[in-house]
C-alpha cells in the first residue's frame, strides 16, 4: 500500500469535515428516537431518509469483504450483549434498561467518515451507566494522545488502562483503523498495547479511534455471517470518532 496516499490534502479534509458535521447531526436525530417501545427498524429508516436528504451514501449498506454476503443495512445496531457488526431487524423493540450501540459510516466523493455512540434506553442500572461512561472516557483519553509522530501504542495503552482501571475489558479481536477513500485504511488501532510500540501517526492522516469495551471476558462469537455476541453474555459498548491528525494534536471531525 502506498502509505503517502493516506495523508489527506486540504480539499479532502474539508470534504471529510463536512461529512463529519452531517454524521454528527444524524446521531443527534437518532438519539431523540431512542426510548422504550421503539422498533429499531425505524432508526434504520430514519437514517436512510437523512442520507437521501443530505446527498450522502450509507457506506455500510451492501458493503462486503472476505466473501461475506452484502451487509443488509446502513446502520450497525447492537443491544446489550450483542457485539460488533449486528444490524437492525424489524420487530426488535427497545425496552427499559437496554443499552444500544449505533455504529455507521457515510461517504461523499469517495471519502468516508465513521462514528459510533452507545445510548441508554430509559433508566439503566449503575453498572451499565459506568460501562457507558468508561467507554466514552477511554475513547477521549486515547484521542488526547494523537499528534504528529505519536505512536499508535500510546492511544491503545491509554484506552486499555482507562477501561481496566474501571473494572471492564477491551475487545482484542477488533480495532480502530485509518479511514478515507476506504472504510478501513492503514493503520490499525488496537484497544490494547504498549505505549512505546506501533507505527507512528503522521500529520494529515484521518483515523477512527474506537473504544470497544465489554463487561467481562472479551471473547466474541458469531451468531451469523456478520453478527456477533459476547460469549459470556456480558454487555458490550462502543464509542468512536473520526479524527484528523494535526501537527500539534488532533481535530475530531465527527464531534
Amino acid at each position: 500500500m502506498q502509505r503517502n496516499v493516506l495523508i489527506k490534502n486540504e480539499k479532502e479534509i474539508q470534504i471529510m469535515r463536512g461529512l463529519g458535521k452531517i454524521l454528527s447531526s444524524m446521531f443527534i436525530e437518532l438519539g431523540k428516537m431512542i426510548k422504550p417501545g421503539t422498533d429499531v427498524w425505524n432508526l434504520e429508516k430514519k437514517f436512510i431518509e437523512m442520507c437521501d436528504e443530505s446527498g450522502v451514501i450509507p457506506s455500510c449498506k451492501n458493503y462486503s469483504e472476505g466473501g461475506l454476503p452484502p451487509f443488509p443495512s446502513g446502520l450497525c445496531i447492537s443491544i446489550n450483549n450483542q457485539s460488533v457488526h449486528c444490524f437492525p431487524k424489524k420487530g426488535v423493540i427497545l425496552k427499559e434498561g437496554d443499552i444500544i450501540n449505533i455504529d455507521t459510516v457515510i461517504s461523499f466523493n469517495g471519502l468516508h467518515v465513521d462514528s459510533a455512540h452507545c445510548y441508554s434506553v430509559g433508566k439503566i442500572g449503575e453498572k451499565n451507566e459506568k460501562l457507558l461512561e468508561t467507554t466514552e472516557k477511554a475513547m477521549y483519553n486515547a484521542i488526547s494522545k494523537i499528534k504528529n509522530n505519536a505512536k499508535i501504542g500510546a492511544l491503545s495503552s491509554a484506552m486499555q488502562k482507562t477501561v481496566e482501571k474501571d473494572g471492564f475489558n477491551v475487545l482484542k479481536d477488533y480495532a480502530g483503523h485509518g479511514i478515507g477513500y476506504s472504510m478501513h485504511e492503514y493503520p490499525e488501532i488496537p484497544c490494547y498495547g504498549n505505549k512505546n510500540e506501533g507505527p507512528k501517526l503522521r500529520e494529515g492522516m484521518t483515523i477512527c479511534v474506537e473504544a470497544l469495551v465489554c463487561e467481562g471476558n472479551d471473547t466474541v462469537f458469531n451468531t451469523s455471517d456478520w453478527e456477533t455476541e459476547m460469549a459470556d453474555g456480558g454487555n458490550f459498548c462502543i464509542f468512536e470518532h473520526t479524527v484528523l491528525v494535526t501537527r500539534n494534536g488532533y481535530d475530531i471531525l465527527t464531534n
